[in-house]
């Protein structure tokens, strides 16, 4: 079985936009016998933090949660890494993590909030070392683990292209996130003009980890759905970074049957 078998195999996306630069990047792999993959992960957030005395709390110190996102995707990601190791290629496992989300999109809509950023980022240190520990122990393969936070990949001056019916499912998004059902359980409240700034902020720090992303090359692993997987790839590229091809390995049967 070549890489790009291993690869289309695990890709549930029915006919992937980005099959052909696939292709084009295994190939390349062929030759360097190597092959970087990538896949974002998501610190589990003390939401409730954001409103106390201790807003530095809001980060956790810790990368270990065994009912986290990242932990349902771990089978995958080994089969993946296996067997493109068998194929004679040497795969590189990039894991970064989403850690400032909330400073580039919701702290400055949050009025007269004050928190203490060297403290923040001591226990953002806490954390990569965390999830270096964790990943070590997971993954045979090479493993890079890189706090996105810490790198200062925040939105430049490159300005994003949004559709108006992609900015208005993140507006969407936005209510749903600081709703009652949300993961702030509506305890934070924007007007639609606030959240549409959100949305816009969230585009272009998507814009600049799509730059990251490119620098990194290889294959992205798309951990982001249900409903929104190439949604959420198309805004890696919404400010003009050249497109790091993306496989969808958990896309669910379900979901494939409305696809």
């Amino acid at each position: 079985m070549s890489a790009l078998d291993v690869i289309r195999n695990m890709d549930r996306m029915p006919d992937n936009p980005d099959n052909a630069e696939i292709a084009k990047i295994l190939k390349q792999s062929e030759y360097t016998k190597t092959l970087n993959l990538s896949v974002f992960v998501c610190p589990k957030f003390r939401t409730e933090a954001l409103l106390s005395d201790n807003p530095e709390e809001y980060m956790p110190v810790t990368a270990d949660d065994p009912n986290d996102l990242f932990f349902q995707r771990i089978p995958k990601i080994k089969k993946i890494l296996g067997d493109i190791t068998n194929t004679g290629i040497i795969p590189t496992l990039n894991i970064l993590i989403g850690d400032n989300d909330a400073e580039v999109y919701i702290y400055p809509f949050l009025p007269d909030f004050r928190i203490d950023t060297a403290k923040f980022d001591e226990r953002r240190k806490e954390h990569l070392e965390s999830y270096v520990a964790r990943a070590s122990k997971l993954f045979d393969s090479n493993i890079v683990v890189e706090s996105l936070g810490l790198l200062k990949v925040v939105p430049g001056n490159k300005e994003a292209i949004i559709a108006d019916d992609e900015l208005e499912a993140e507006i969407t998004f936005f209510g749903w996130l600081f709703g009652e059902s949300g993961p702030y359980k509506g305890k934070l409240h924007f007007d639609r003009d606030t959240l549409e700034k959100m949305a816009r902020l969230k585009f272009a720090l998507y814009g600049a980890q799509g730059y990251y992303l490119q620098k990194i090359g290889g294959l992205l692993l798309q951990t982001e759905g249900p409903g929104v997987w190439l949604q959420r790839t198309k805004m890696l590229r919404c400010t003009g970074a050249k497109a790091v091809p993306a496989i969808y390995p958990w896309i669910r049967k379900e979901e494939l049957q409305n696809m």
